[in-house]
């Protein structure tokens, strides 16, 4: 009887991600960064207005940390629309106690855009920056003062809610799936190619 043959492991080379680089000048998120490291320092050529800036090592950010950003940032849009929608919807239904609990999220949205972007402003110094801190600030100070006024009408019997004898929502609101598809499908999906994701120019543009 002969020996059982072993089977070879083969070690295979793991590649590397490449590192997302803000640049201080033009404030471009790129991948396309030549970078040199000196003790606790890198030097980077902006691969998209080709600055050349000498900066500490954690200012360039990891790649799970800027698709992450990316996608705390399309997600916090996305509720500040749907919210917006939602407060049309509850002043035309009267419904005055969860157009409240609304403007309580929506003020907290634009104070986090109004801290969000005076962070830019102290970074790169644009007035653009401020301008925005300064506009979601007095936003999120009007949504606030809306929340208050409805609570102490609704405590003082000023207002009610009205009675509703159907959903106020539409379906697309409450069925993401859409009509014919109440349930996600079984059918696998294709993965996504890290090298798609990676060489989207588009991806980073935020």
């Amino acid at each position: 009887m002969g020996r059982r043959k072993r089977k070879k492991v083969v070690y295979r080379r793991v590649r590397a991600v490449p590192k997302i680089f803000t640049c201080p000048k033009c404030g471009h998120k790129t991948m396309k960064a030549n970078m040199k490291y000196s003790d606790d320092k890198a030097l980077i050529e902006c691969g998209h207005c080709g600055e050349q800036q000498v900066v500490p090592k954690n200012e360039i950010s990891e790649p799970v940390d800027a698709f992450g950003s990316f996608i705390d940032i399309y997600y916090k849009d996305q509720e500040y629309e749907r919210l917006t929608r939602r407060e049309e919807i509850l002043k035309e239904k009267q419904q005055y106690s969860e157009l409240a609990l609304v403007y309580s999220f929506l003020s907290d949205n634009a104070q986090i855009n109004a801290d969000k972007a005076l962070e830019e402003f102290e970074k790169y110094n644009d007035p653009k920056d401020l301008e925005n801190a300064e506009r979601w600030k007095e936003t999120a100070k009007q949504y606030k003062e809306n929340e208050k006024r409805l609570l102490e009408q609704l405590k003082a019997g000023l207002i009610v809610d009205a009675e509703l004898e159907e959903n106020i929502y539409d379906e697309q609101e409450m069925n993401p799936f859409g009509e014919e598809q109440d349930i996600p499908s079984e059918k696998p999906k294709k993965r996504a190619n890290i090298e798609e994701i990676l060489g989207d120019p588009g991806f980073l543009e935020f």
